[in-house]
């Protein structure tokens, strides 16, 4: 294994070496392989959960499905404590990145890190989330899968020396072929990466191509070799019954937006409350504490069974998705069952487990859904209510609120269930959650926007003065104050003193530029034994002259100054560069630059 890990990495270096990688070699190319690879394992993952969770816990207690009912309370107890046990040793002692949900890291990785995950993550990431879920622990696929793709994004860019940019880029298309793959989504998985890097209504532009080609061949490859089409399969029977057609609905949709953005406000704050809480338990190792979330997380699963009829908080909730669906569920287990998975997802993955968030939370937004449609059919039955259709609903409304990612959410959610026929209602909600949620979000990596963003630092100040030329502002540039090179110093300082400027020209006969100086230079000449009438000005002038032209940006301009560590330079005819036509001083730059952002702020 690990020579072949060598012989891949030394053929990946020689590439690197020997190919000029163009757009299409690197966003097409790469994007596919990374996207194939990323496919691969999120099949592989997929076995690795199937397989825990056959040996470590259906076969132990004989429970197949979400619900504790008829297994014995003890082995319910232990077998999450044992699982976190192991995760929590694991994660402490091998790579503390893998803790927690994965996207919150690949989101922090983005910003923070450069791009970088260490090669280890992608395999210890995947062992922990299998192990946490595969013990029965309340925790999802969509974390640990991206943030596995991510490793495998980063992994590469790093093989072939590429820049700290495209390796950001080809970590979200690596976290964007697993969540397309792991969730059979190709269009929502694009966008979604690109789009929970930020809270506000933000996409990542430069991150849509890579991504959308790494998800594309992601989904591919997954669904070839697993033979799955759909995350969530619905009936055929209640999928005929899904629709809108009747705009009265919009209302309870409305109230459905409300009642969303008030579950992810609990959701969230129970979420990071139950992790300062376990950061502040000082007197149990952090390798122990995921053991005491896993133990918590089986009080919870057994003391929700009497009232769950039938669902459960085990694993990532796709049964709760079903069931919601399907409108199995009482109201009062809805209820239930809504505090139960919030408090069993908390203490799984807020103790320092491993696993994530997105299909907890997509089940939590499926049951607030169909609490909803179900207490308006009961209370307005001529509404002639469709619970099954808020539940779907609830679903994308949830998760893009919590998540800050409205579009793809609905997009996914779609996918997902293989239903577009929401999308007007999807959208409703996605936005109402969104507008009534924007203090709070459950990936706290994320930033404002891309300005907020250390991967974005400098682009937008480059932006602004790239747009000026120096011909805008050269009626605010200083008129030359040329000095011939044959000038005494004592005439030189006697025209310094009666001007303004720190910089001079110098030039020759015709107004030729030979060189410039000075205050400092002039300083300088103080400190020496010279006679004031015998030194002339080429004496000490540099004849070596930073120029500008009238077509050059202001941030050439910028460059120049802060690479020569001057203060003004001269501004030259572009067919005669010897020709002076001013002299540009590095206030007018800040000037300019700064009246260019007032106009923009003004929509000028």
């Amino acid at each position: 294994m690990a020579a072949a890990k060598r012989r891949l990495r030394g053929a990946l270096a020689s590439l690197s070496q020997s190919a000029e990688f163009g757009s299409f070699t690197k966003w097409v190319l790469l994007s596919a392989l990374v996207g194939f690879v990323g496919g691969v394992a999120a099949y592989a993952f997929k076995g690795m959960i199937e397989l825990t969770r056959e040996w470590f816990f259906a076969r132990p207690t004989g429970v197949t499905g979400e619900e504790a009912a008829g297994a014995d309370w003890r082995l319910v107890l232990l077998i999450p404590t044992l699982g976190g046990l192991l995760v929590g040793w694991i994660i402490q002692k091998w790579a503390p990145e893998a803790e927690g949900h994965g996207t919150d890291s690949v989101v922090r990785s983005y910003h923070r890190l450069k791009g970088v995950v260490r090669q280890r993550v992608i395999y210890l990431k995947a062992l922990t989330s299998a192990l946490t879920i595969g013990s029965g622990g309340s925790a999802g696929q969509e974390g640990p899968v991206a943030q596995v793709g991510a490793g495998v994004g980063s992994s590469i860019a790093t093989a072939l020396k590429l820049s700290d940019r495209d390796r950001r880029l080809f970590l979200m298309s690596g976290a964007t072929a697993g969540v397309g793959a792991m969730f059979c989504s190709p269009l929502g998985g694009a966008l979604f990466m690109p789009e929970v890097l930020y809270r506000k209504a933000e996409f990542e532009g430069e991150a849509i191509i890579p991504c959308i080609i790494s998800s594309i061949f992601a989904y591919a490859t997954f669904t070839a070799i697993s033979g799955e089409h759909r995350a969530v399969e619905i009936a055929p029977e209640v999928l005929t019954t899904l629709s809108f057609d009747d705009p009265t609905h919009l209302v309870v949709y409305l109230a459905l937006g409300i009642a969303c953005a008030f579950a992810g406000w609990l959701y969230t704050h129970v979420f990071y409350g139950i992790h300062s809480g376990f950061d502040r338990l000082n007197v149990l190792p952090k390798h122990l504490r995921p053991a005491l979330g896993g133990f918590l997380m089986g009080v919870v699963a057994l003391g929700v069974g009497p009232l769950a009829a039938g669902g459960g908080v085990f694993f990532g909730g796709y049964g709760l998705m079903q069931a919601s669906i399907a409108g199995t569920l009482t109201i009062g287990a809805l209820l239930a069952l809504i505090l139960a998975k919030i408090l069993a997802t908390s203490f799984t993955i807020s103790s320092g487990g491993s696993g994530g968030v997105f299909a907890p939370a997509l089940a939590i937004g499926a049951m607030v859904g169909a609490l909803i449609g179900k207490g308006a059919d009961a209370l307005i039955p001529a509404l002639e209510i469709n619970p099954a259709c808020f539940a779907l609903v609830g679903m994308g409304g949830f998760f893009a609120g919590v998540a800050k990612a409205p579009i793809a959410s609905v997009i996914m959610v779609s996918e997902m269930t293989g239903s577009y026929s929401l999308l007007a209602p999807l959208m409703l909600v996605a936005v109402v959650h969104m507008m009534l949620s924007t203090r709070w979000t459950l990936y706290r990596a994320q930033v404002p926007g891309p300005i907020d963003s250390p991967a974005h630092v400098g682009d937008f100040v480059v932006d602004v003065l790239q747009g000026i030329k120096v011909s805008d502002v050269l009626g605010e540039a200083r008129p030359p104050r040329l000095i011939h090179e044959d000038v005494t110093l004592k005439g030189a300082m006697r025209i310094v003193a009666d001007s303004h400027e720190t910089h001079f020209p110098v030039v020759a006969d015709g107004d030729q530029l030979v060189g410039i100086f000075s205050l400092t230079d002039l300083r300088r000449i103080f400190l020496m034994d010279v006679v004031e009438d015998m030194v002339i000005v080429r004496d000490f002038m540099h004849d070596k002259v930073t120029t500008v032209t009238m077509s050059d940006s202001l941030h050439e301009v910028q460059r120049l100054m802060t690479r020569r560590g001057v203060s003004a330079v001269p501004v030259v005819d572009e067919e005669n560069p010897r020709k002076v036509l001013a002299l540009l001083e590095r206030n007018v730059v800040g000037r300019a630059y700064g009246d260019k952002l007032a106009a923009m702020k003004e929509g000028g």
